[in-house]
């Protein structure tokens, strides 16, 4: 059986993702669980959620990133495959913070070459785990909560992912529609129902919750009897800060701009009857 890794890939350039998705698809050694990015702002706080196992830069300025306080600051246990181009690889300065490799643009359509790079880092952190120390039990109980809470994030950044693609679709098919006969107008309304089903589909919170209680037993169940007045999106508001989202994901995930957000938070302190000091994060973590 395969393992499973996890990859974020920050990449400004449509072609070149399509290719290192291409050559990721054909190795066999991992099932990869994989998020993307296009713009240099979503990098960070996308890493700080899913806290991957590969993170593949594809910039066409990689360096500054890197040496960006923001990004590397946690990023001492994450490698960082980065794909350099010729003006990168004469003046590279890297930040001693990271762990980095690098992999020649040029050299892209060499996929056997990239595979090996990559099943390389992976040997390398597979042999640097074998030898830590033997940990505690406490230490061992919290890597474990870790481990599921970045997997429900993975989750999580997938399916909206997913739902933000079907988006699209729709999106593009608005403008086509005025543009064909009436038989082909029939096949694009049934396509953008069948879109609307799914993009609405309960069942998809419904999924969420049986993940997420796996990694918090009894928090919704506790959470709800406690405050029975909480609707259905203040519950999947308090899991997402019981995963320690950002305000950027919460936005994206429930589909709100940023002072919806905080205008959420604040009804909702109201409803859990906090006081207007006290720190809604510190509180949730107390629900079991």
């Amino acid at each position: 059986m395969s393992e499973k890794k996890s990859i974020l890939i920050g990449c400004d350039d449509t072609t070149l993702l399509t290719k290192v998705l291409n050559i990721l698809s054909i190795i066999s050694d991992f099932t990869f669980s994989i998020v993307s990015v296009s713009r240099v702002v979503d990098l960070n706080t996308t890493a700080k959620s899913l806290n991957p196992d590969l993170i593949i830069l594809c910039f066409k300025k990689n360096t500054p990133i890197i040496c960006d306080a923001n990004f590397n600051s946690n990023k001492k246990e994450t490698p960082i495959l980065c794909l350099t181009r010729s003006y990168e690889c004469e003046s590279l300065c890297w930040s001693k913070n990271c762990i980095v490799f690098t992999y020649p643009y040029n050299h892209i359509n060499n996929t056997d070459f990239f595979i090996y790079r990559i099943q390389s880092i992976f040997l390398l952190k597979k042999t640097e785990t074998k030898i830590k120390p033997v940990e505690s039990f406490t230490e061992s109980a919290f890597q474990k909560n870790e481990c599921n809470t970045r997997e429900l994030s993975h989750y999580v950044m997938e399916l909206d992912q997913k739902v933000e693609v079907l988006l699209k679709v729709k999106e593009r098919i608005s403008y086509l529609y005025p543009n064909v006969d009436d038989c082909t107008r029939t096949e694009l309304m049934s396509i953008v129902n069948s879109i609307k089903t799914v993009a609405n589909d309960t069942k998809l919170w419904d999924d969420f919750k049986i993940y997420f209680e796996q990694s918090n037993p009894n928090f919704l169940l506790a959470l709800a009897q406690k405050h029975p007045s909480l609707s259905s999106k203040d519950l999947k508001y308090c899991c997402y800060i019981k995963m320690n989202m950002s305000n950027n994901d919460i936005t994206n995930l429930l589909g709100i701009n940023q002072e919806s957000v905080r205008t959420h938070k604040y009804r909702l302190k109201k409803k859990l009857t906090l006081e207007k000091e006290q720190d809604i994060i510190s509180y949730l973590r107390t629900v079991s």
